[in-house]
């Protein structure tokens, strides 16, 4: 028993000797003169390194943003019909003011500016005529409006024009002289030549043919055609009456000839052709070239529209 006891121990004792060697030889480095590859490194795990960094997601993965319908993301595009609403709404208020305003500014215009002139005749306005709508032009205008019972707003509408017109030429115009008697001294003269600036009986053209006419009937008018188309008050064919001037488009633009209207679709004038003769309104000549009437006897009568 005791040699067991004894071999047990020096086995014990070799092994613990024989162990010592592996040990150094593992902790003491390997040296040799040979090359050698450097042992690959591990890299330590990331959490060993540093806190790992958050990577924002890419534009496509923000399902928030990027994946909203277009309706929820542009909201302007919802606030346009009542924008139009509120500009439709703004521009009816303006309209109202502008009515309810006392004076109107209009653009300057012929018949505003005819209309002015006429107040002045009637005694209504001493302002010169400019074509632009005044305070004092709308004052004249409503009581022009209120002495001829019309809607006294101070607006120069058609009514008012016509009648501004007409009592204006009432009173400028020619009186007491009969449409009858002035076709009837008309015809006194046909078959008279034309000559080309002629007022008397040896010759006539046809504006000094008219003018010689009215004054034997002791009534005045320019002397020139396109003179005598500013007299009195325009005329369609249809309200035409016999006394009433006729004007032609023929060698110069404008009023270029007049006639004495007769009745019945005919006229006197001086032609150049055949001299003073009767014509008709229905003749293709006169018919391509009529350019307008007008009425210059108070004794016609008011116009109507």
């Amino acid at each position: 028993m005791k040699m067991k006891k004894k071999l047990a121990s020096v086995l014990i004792v070799i092994m613990l000797a024989c162990s010592l060697p592996w040990q150094a030889q593992a902790a003491a480095p390997i040296v040799s003169n040979k090359p050698h590859k450097a042992p690959v490194a591990t890299p330590p795990a990331v959490s060993e390194v540093q806190p790992v960094k958050v990577v924002p997601e890419p534009a496509a993965v923000k399902a928030d943003t990027a994946a909203k319908p277009a309706a929820e993301v542009k909201a302007p595009k919802q606030a346009k019909p009542e924008k139009k609403a509120k500009k439709a709404a703004a521009k009816k208020s303006k309209k109202n003011k502008e009515k309810q305003s006392k004076v109107q500014v209009q653009q300057s215009n012929w018949r505003l500016k005819v209309a002015q002139q006429k107040l002045q005749v009637l005694g209504f306005s001493d302002e010169r005529p400019s074509g632009r709508m005044t305070e004092a032009t709308s004052t004249a205008l409503k009581s022009f409006q209120k002495q001829h019972k019309l809607k006294a707003d101070g607006e120069l509408n058609d009514a008012t024009y016509h009648k501004l017109t007409w009592e204006a030429f009432a009173k400028e115009g020619i009186p007491k002289v009969k449409g009858k008697e002035i076709v009837s001294r008309a015809a006194k003269y046909k078959g008279v030549p034309y000559v080309f600036g002629g007022t008397t009986t040896k010759g006539f053209d046809c504006s000094g043919y008219v003018q010689y006419v009215f004054k034997d009937c002791k009534a005045k008018l320019p002397r020139l055609a396109d003179e005598q188309a500013l007299q009195g008050i325009f005329v369609t064919q249809k309200q035409l009456r016999p006394g009433d001037l006729v004007f032609f488009t023929t060698y110069a633009a404008g009023a270029s000839h007049v006639g004495i209207y007769a009745g019945d679709g005919q006229f006197w004038s001086a032609s150049s052709s055949k001299g003073v003769m009767l014509s008709s309104l229905k003749d293709d000549y006169w018919k391509q070239r009529y350019y307008g009437a007008r009425r210059v006897l108070i004794t016609n009568g008011e116009v109507y529209k």
